[in-house]
Order: structure tokens, then C-alpha cells, then sequence
């Protein structure tokens, strides 16, 4: 009989997608069947955040008696998987930000945990982080990327019954992220500046261990971006963070940089820790500070032939410490 290569080879594949579709995880050892739950159906149940926008899961199975067991999975219900029978500590989150999310310690479920990469380049006005002034008490922090929002959960009370038998494993993802928005209102001399305006937030959470389902302590400062809304002489941002460093009451406050029109630069420091550590709900900080005034410089001519856009050093910052209203 003659076969039909490309139709065989068609089915192939399709019989392989299928396979991988649901979730991929580590072969178990199968010379040891009598250690084996061999159906265990994971359902992320998603009571605690109807409004979740995850697509991917990643599921981690933590016991004394064998290495940590991880499974991913490409839809945010779960499926279904073999791992070994036992007790576990279960922990899940949400993978849909691989590149800007980071893991450390994924081998121990009290230690596992997600932050973000260092910051090379203030993107709204795109100035380098090496040459940008810091505020006080804050030169030493590491200045990192927001993170995107992450949902988690997880269990110390799994207990997989060495079956072949259907078993069901359950976990309640919630968002493990806090949101965060800074408003400035009633700006002065705004149409001086550049549209887009960088800043920094000092002293919040580096990461989230969600063994512990908790920030970690390391402090560190975030960057952003804020837009301007000329109409309304006003700054916008909405942001992600890990919350406060656990354990912890710090100090924290904003910079601005802004690119004025003349290329020079105005650096300002704010104060704002009683908006952040007060906040009647932590997982939503709103920080609203009144009667910034930059400086009225004349309107800017044309640029020299030959150059263009902002260029700003570390010596044309020019700098002020300001107490207004919040």
C-alpha cells in the first residue's frame, strides 16, 4: 500500500498539538507506579477575581519525599496532569508576562519569588537611568520595572492519593498585585514641558513571594511614566507594584523629570508617604498632589541644524525639594 506521507505526516503533528495543548510539566519516574496519582484534575477556580484577565497558569507541587514537580498550562482553567502521590504544598500563578517577570528559589515554596528587571532607560523621554539625580535617602535603591499583573495562589494542605482513579486539585488565584495611580492637578506652565513626563516612586516591594502570599522586603524604587493632559493642566499614572516591603514603614517619595522645551531639565522631589502608608485600601493607592509650577521659559526656536529632540546630562538637571499640598 502506497501511503500518503503528507496527510500522515498532518495527522502527526495534530495528534501532538493535541497532546500539549492542555499543559506541560516534568516526566515522573515511571518504574515507581505504586507512587503515582496518575489523574489529577487541576481547576483554577477564579471566585476571588470574577474579573481576571489571565490566559496562562503555571503550577508548582512542593513535597518532602520527591523534587518540586511544575506544570504549565495554556489556558487559565488548568487540566489535567500525573505527579506523585502525598502530601504537597501547592503554589500557582499566573505566566503571561514571561519577559518582564522573573523567578528566584522556585525550588523552595517558602523562598519562590517574582520581580522584575532593573531599569536602563527612562522611556518617556528616553534618558538614561545612569545619569539621572536620585532623592535623598534613596541613591542606593535598585531602580526597577513595574510589574503587569500577576493572580496566585497558594495550598499546604494538598493531599494526592496514589490512584489511577479521577482526583480533583482546586486553587482560588487572587490578584497578588496592587495598583497604583499619581495625579497631579492644577500644573503650572505645563505646555512648557515635553508631553511625557518620567518619574520614580522610592522604597516599595522588589518582589512577591507567593508561598507566603506576601511582598518581600527588599526596597526598591519603581519607575514611570506620566502623560499630560493639557485641557485640564494636569499628570497621569497608572501603574503595578508588589505593595510595601514586608515588615516595613518607610519613606516614600516621587521624582520628576522633566524635559523642558529649552533642554534643560527640572528635577523634583515629593514627599508622599502618608498618601502610601495611609492608604485606606493598600492594594489601590491614589496619590494626588496639587500646584506643581514649572518654570516659564520663553518658547523654545527651532533647533540648530543638524540636532533635534531633548538631550539631557546629568549637569543640566536643575533641582527642587518642594512641600505642596496632597
Amino acid at each position: 500500500m502506497k501511503l500518503n506521507l503528507p496527510k500522515y505526516s498532518s495527522l502527526l503533528l495534530g495528534a501532538l498539538f493535541l497532546m500539549t495543548e492542555g499543559c506541560t510539566h516534568r516526566d515522573l519516574n515511571d518504574d515507581a507506579p505504586t507512587k503515582i496519582a496518575d489523574n489529577v484534575d487541576v481547576i483554577f477556580n477564579w471566585s476571588k477575581a470574577p474579573d481576571k484577565e489571565a490566559k496562562t497558569m503555571v503550577l508548582y507541587l512542593y513535597s518532602d519525599d520527591h523534587e518540586m514537580m511544575d506544570y504549565r498550562f495554556n489556558n487559565p482553567d488548568g487540566g489535567n496532569i500525573r505527579s506523585y502521590g502525598g502530601p504537597h504544598t501547592a503554589i500557582c500563578h499566573s505566566n503571561d508576562d514571561p519577559y518582564g517577570h522573573h523567578l528566584r528559589n522556585q525550588h523552595q515554596h517558602d523562598e519562590i519569588e517574582i520581580f522584575t528587571d532593573e531599569t536602563a532607560i527612562l522611556v518617556g523621554q528616553n534618558i538614561s537611568t545612569r545619569s539621572i539625580p536620585r532623592a535623598k535617602g534613596t541613591e542606593d535603591e535598585p531602580l526597577r520595572n513595574t510589574p503587569s499583573m500577576i493572580y496566585g495562589a497558594q495550598s499546604r494542605d494538598v493531599d494526592l492519593k496514589v490512584s489511577a482513579l479521577p482526583q480533583k486539585l482546586e486553587l482560588y488565584p487572587e490578584e497578588l498585585i496592587c495598583r497604583y495611580s499619581v495625579e497631579f492637578v492644577e500644573v503650572e506652565n505645563l505646555k512648557k514641558a515635553d508631553v511625557r513626563i518620567d518619574a520614580t516612586i522610592s522604597s516599595l516591594a522588589g518582589g512577591f513571594y507567593p508561598g507566603r502570599m506576601s511582598p518581600g522586603s527588599e526596597s526598591v524604587s519603581h519607575t514611570f511614566t506620566l502623560n499630560a493632559d493639557l485641557e485640564h493642566n494636569s499628570l497621569n499614572a497608572e501603574f503595578f507594584t508588589f505593595g510595601l516591603p514586608e515588615g516595613k514603614e518607610l519613606p516614600h517619595k516621587i521624582c520628576l523629570y522633566i524635559a523642558l522645551k529649552n533642554r534643560t531639565g527640572g528635577f523634583y522631589t515629593f514627599d508622599v508617604s502618608d498618601q502610601v502608608n495611609k492608604a485606606p485600601d493598600p492594594k489601590n493607592v491614589k496619590i494626588r498632589i496639587h500646584g506643581l509650577k514649572l518654570p516659564d521659559i520663553p518658547d523654545d526656536p527651532l533647533p540648530p541644524q543638524g540636532e533635534g529632540g531633548v538631550s539631557i546630562e546629568l549637569d543640566n538637571w536643575d533641582t527642587y525639594y518642594l512641600d505642596l499640598k496632597v
